[in-house]
């Protein structure tokens, strides 16, 4: 399905690229801020990457009020609303694949050949644009839900690292600190990893049956309940490719930064390390529409009753 479907990847691939890419106007606006306030300069507080950057800005901004709401603000706007796009254009895109899922030969049970990936073959325009009309202001709801899960989770682990810290200096803790730190951060990652895989099977729901978030939550209870095990089963595989692909992208850029140093042969790395970005994000982007369309495969055959 996603091989017969692949320009999908590339726009959802684009989607998600963009949408980081936006995120990062408001931190370099933030920046500088913080460099007119200080007068300092912008470049040392975007050298450690987006994320320091914004710690350091928001640290920096604490004192002036104004200048805090005002980057606050922008960050939200631009999170906000650059995630309810996405989600607006992924509801055409996932409209494709359930309309592919539909066509295709039951593979499972007859060679793979090219004519099995031609019936499968749904990508048209009509049938991106008329999913993302029919399904894009449901798709915006449910991405305001999973932003509010975000926000909930969070907090949460902020409040229990905080929780930690103050924990740490009292006598006879110290030895359990790195524990208890281990425990919520590691319960955090699977709450995040059980909140996307939620939000995915609402989104399967939703298009297959074309249905409301509050129907496709009771339909969605009904189908985890009766296919635990082939839905565990699917993430555990899907999460198992992830992490494998994760190791091998810190081996190769571990190798990169060794090269680096390399007279004459370290002027490759960057367009090297472009590359090699370029592939990892599509790699990854494969491998999350292939979740996509097994979690869609598996809820089809369950509304069938087999």
């Amino acid at each position: 399905m996603t091989l017969a479907n692949w320009p999908i990847v590339l726009i959802d691939f684009a989607v998600e690229s963009l949408y980081k890419m936006a995120l990062v106007v408001p931190v370099v606006g933030g920046a500088m801020l913080v460099a007119v306030v200080t007068g300092g300069s912008v470049r040392p507080l975007l050298a450690e990457g987006v994320r320091a950057a914004v710690a350091t800005t928001l640290s920096a901004l604490a004192d002036v009020p104004a200048a805090f709401a005002s980057f606050i603000v922008a960050l939200l706007l631009v999170s906000v609303g650059g995630a309810l796009l996405m989600f607006l254009l992924k509801a055409g895109t996932l409209a494709v694949l359930v309309e592919g899922e539909r066509r295709a030969p039951p593979v499972e049970r007859e060679a793979l050949r090219y004519g099995s990936l031609a019936r499968s073959d749904a990508y048209r325009l009509e049938t991106l644009l008329g999913g993302v009309e029919r399904f894009g202001r449901r798709m915006m709801a449910l991405g305001l839900w999973l932003s509010g899960a975000y926000a909930v989770l969070g907090l949460g682990y902020v409040a229990a690292m905080t929780w930690t810290v103050h924990l740490s200096v009292q006598p006879g803790f110290n030895a359990a600190w790195p524990l208890v730190a281990a425990t919520a951060t590691g319960s955090a990652v699977a709450a995040l990893a059980l909140v996307n895989l939620i939000f995915d099977l609402m989104r399967v729901v939703v298009v297959c049956e074309d249905v409301g978030l509050r129907r496709a939550a009771a339909r969605l209870s009904t189908f985890v309940m009766r296919d635990a095990r082939r839905v565990i089963g699917i993430f555990a595989v899907i999460t198992g490719l992830r992490v494998v692909g994760a190791a091998a992208s810190l081996l190769f850029a571990a190798g990169l930064a060794i090269v680096a140093w390399v007279p004459v042969v370290g002027l490759i790395v960057v367009p090297v390390q472009a590359a090699a970005w370029l592939l990892r994000g599509l790699l990854f982007q494969y491998v999350s529409v292939t979740a996509v369309c097994a979690y869609t495969a598996e809820y089809r055959r369950f509304m069938s009753g087999s």
